[in-house]
Order: C-alpha cells, then structure tokens, then sequence
C-alpha cells in the first residue's frame, strides 16, 4: 500500500496585484477586495517570506507515465513563477479512495486541491467540498466540452477534467498476428481467440482484475462487462443485479477467467506481464496504455497495441471524467492561490501538453487535441469507435454511493470465480443486499 508522499487583476490606481495579494495574509487579504491602495496596507506585519504551499492530493503519483507527466507540468510551472509551490500527497489507487471518504466523514479532505473519479466527484462535490472555478475557465480562456456540464454545481463548474477516459478492448497486435487470429468480431470469436492466446504459464489471452485484495480495481473494471450486453448496475434507487444483461456479463467474466486469465495475478504484475508481451488483450480504460508504454521490456510493445473497433452487443464502453477540484475548506488564500495554478494548467497551450505526455485521447476543451498528435496514436482507433455511456447512467442512484455498492457485490464475485456459487445464485443474494444498501442510504 502506497502512504503519503507529501513528498487578478484589480483597476484602481496603485492597487494590489494578484501576486502581491498571494504573499498577504487573511486580513489583509479582506481589505484588498476593495482596493485599497498599496500605503494603507500593513505589509509588515503580514508580507509572505516564503512561498505559498499547495498540497495536490491524487493516486497520479504512483501511476507509470500520468505521474511523470504531472511532474513535468508542476515543474514547468513552478518556473514560470515564483510564489506558489505544489506539493505530492496522496495514496495508491486502492487506498485513495477510501481515504477521501474517511477525510471527508470527518469534515475535512487533507489536500488544498484534490482529484476525483466521477462518482466519488459528485458525492463530494454534493456534501460542499468543492468550490465554483467558473474564474478559472473565464481567466483560461477555453471554451469547456459539453461532457463537463455533470460537474456543476448551481450551474457552476466546480470541477476541471484532467483526464477523461473510456473503456475498450486493447490488443497485442504481436501475438495475434504469431498466433494467427484476428481481431474479435463478436462474443464467440473473442472467447475463442483469448482461449487459443493462452499458453500457461507463459502467456494468456486476457486479463482483468480479480483480486480481494484490490477491491477498488477490481469494482472499476467489472462494471464495463456487464455494460458490453447493454446492462446497467442500478436504475435510480433500484439496483439490477439480477438483470439478464448484469448476468451474461458475469457469467462472461467468469469464461474468461476460467480459459485465459493469470488467476490470482495482481494488478501491478499483470501490467508488467503486459508490458513483457505475456497478455495479450486487456478489458481496460485508455489511460492504461501510458504505464505500458513507460514500463515495457519489450521496445516494440507500443507500436504494436491496438484497440478493437466494438463487436461487443451494446458497442458501449463506460467513459469516466476525472476532475481536480479545490478544496472548500481550506484556507481563501490557498484557494487564489490554486486558481492560479488551475488558470495556468487549464491554458490551451499547457493543457494539450498534459494531454500528450498522458497519451490521453479525449480532449475537455474545444482545440484541447492536435490532429498531429492524434495521428500518432495508432492504438486508439478502437476507444474513438465506442460508443459513450457514463457513469451515473451505470449506476443511477447509486453513483453517490458506489464504493457501498461495491462492497456489496464484490464478495459474491470472488464466490463465483472460486466456484462456490453459480452467477445466478450470487447475483440474486447481492440483489437482496443491495436493495438492503439502498434502504439505509437513500432513507433520508
């Protein structure tokens, strides 16, 4: 487990400038709003020796290829300017999550800013941990993509996306030409190729994840196979378990296990088996690519990923925003002094450099993707072909409450993998406990 690494413009004459008002304190801070000339503040008494600390809370970090590139872009930004230093913090994926929750129970998230998932974003951004950055937005001059409209609060956007990323099937194009296959053209083929690409213990035909041990991994992913037959996880307050589409994707899940995934391999070393050329296809999020791409032994790996156009019955892929936000409680002049930095990140120039050292492929504002670029991202043919559905319209109600809901349903799954219980069997008993769930916590 991953600990803590911790590691404006004013008009009247002689006002204070948004620099100078950043080196201020509180006080001064309230008396700079309107605009008092230079000589009538106490700037001994409250001038900033040092610079302003901001505390960037995310899983970034510990992700291959996203963590160096957020690296690369603090650090040019710490050289553009001098009074406003970002700091790491933060935990690994499996244990961010459930990290923020508990922060936020107790009233108060550690960062100044912090990232999301879309469903823990809104279930934040509902219990007032967020603040409007539509200055942000305005200051940066970019027009925002429709997608962002799930981040309002009030009307406001209270969230910035940083990395939008979408479900689909990603390919070693490598070991299917070796094998003689070609690309799934439905369930069948798929099922049959993933088979015929497992030689044990030296090379399988899938993964995904599975593991008790990573329960965050293990929910993110599983939710895409039931929305492959065009099925959802819950309909407002009302979870579906026990729908046809929830089952086939479960009991497709378990197929695959059984033929042609690493069983009791985790995430971490199935990606460097990935990496190394031992998996061939992998039921993921596009973001994926880039830690492949960073970690690889195999110096050809990247120029032979591809994605599948959908053959899948839906032709859905799951696409989840991730925003940064502001923290609402921390203090008003970290708070400036993060919307400098999101003002900056979020310029078109600096936010199309994200975008590329992140290899991501789904722009969050008008212009936010070079066409040279995007020529150059052989694999994602297949991810642009899918067809968009998000996360609340999984989840429904339920998407303020999807670590519960996991919780929930996760257990059951690890009982079907193991063989101890069909899919209909354990499905139908989360069905029951999860209708429990939604008793206690839509109650109010």
């Amino acid at each position: 487990m991953t600990e803590p690494t911790n590691t404006k413009k004013t008009s009247a004459k002689q006002a204070i400038s948004r620099r100078d008002f950043l080196k201020i304190g509180a006080t001064t801070a309230a008396a700079s709003a309107v605009a008092l000339p230079t000589s009538k503040i106490g700037f001994p008494n409250f001038i900033r020796q040092t610079k302003m600390e901001l505390n960037l809370l995310t899983w970034f970090w510990t992700e291959p290829g996203r963590g160096d590139a957020w690296r690369a872009m603090i650090q040019k930004f710490h050289e553009s300017q001098s009074d406003i230093q970002v700091n790491e913090s933060g935990y690994g994926e499996n244990d961010y999550f459930q990290q923020i929750l508990i922060q936020a129970r107790s009233g108060r998230i550690d960062g100044d800013m912090f990232t999301q998932t879309p469903d823990g974003f809104l279930r934040l951004m509902n219990a007032g941990h967020t603040i409007s950055l539509e200055d942000v937005v305005e200051r940066a001059g970019v027009k925002l993509s429709q997608a962002q409209d799930m981040l309002r609060k009030d009307g406001e956007v209270n969230g910035l996306d940083i990395v939008t990323v979408r479900f689909g099937l990603v390919y070693n194009k490598a070991l299917f030409d070796a094998a003689g296959i070609g690309e799934p053209t439905d369930i069948e083929s798929w099922v049959a190729g993933a088979t015929a690409l497992t030689d044990r213990p030296n090379q399988f035909g899938i993964y995904s994840p599975h593991l008790a041990s990573e329960p965050f991994t293990v929910w993110f992913t599983l939710a895409q196979w039931p929305v492959l037959f065009g099925g959802v996880l819950a309909e407002g307050k009302t979870p579906t378990l026990t729908s046809e589409p929830v089952i086939n994707g479960i009991k497709l899940f378990k197929q695959m296990y059984d033929a042609a995934m690493p069983q009791g391999t985790d995430l971490g070393t199935a990606n460097q088996m990935f990496a190394n050329s031992q998996i061939a296809q992998y039921l993921i999020v596009s973001a994926a690519v880039n830690q492949w791409k960073t970690n690889a032994e195999d110096p050809e790996l990247y120029g032979n990923l591809r994605s599948a156009a959908p053959f899948w019955p839906s032709k859905k892929g799951i696409t989840r925003i991730h925003p940064i936000c502001i923290n609402a409680n921390t203090e008003p002049e970290k708070q400036d002094a993060a919307k400098e930095f999101l003002t900056w990140l979020y310029t078109k120039e600096n936010y199309q450099e994200l975008l590329e050292r992140c290899l991501d492929v789904i722009p969050a504002i008008e212009g936010g993707i070079r066409p040279e670029y995007r020529e150059t991202l052989t694999w994602a043919d297949g991810y642009d072909a899918t067809e968009a559905i998000t996360v609340p319209e999984v989840l429904g109600d339920f998407v303020l409450f999807n670590d519960e809901l996991g919780q929930v349903v996760t257990p059951y799954i690890e009982e079907v993998l193991a063989g101890a219980k069909s899919v209909e069997d354990a499905l139908g008993e989360a069905q029951v406990d999860a209708e429990a769930l939604a008793e206690r916590v839509f109650a109010s």
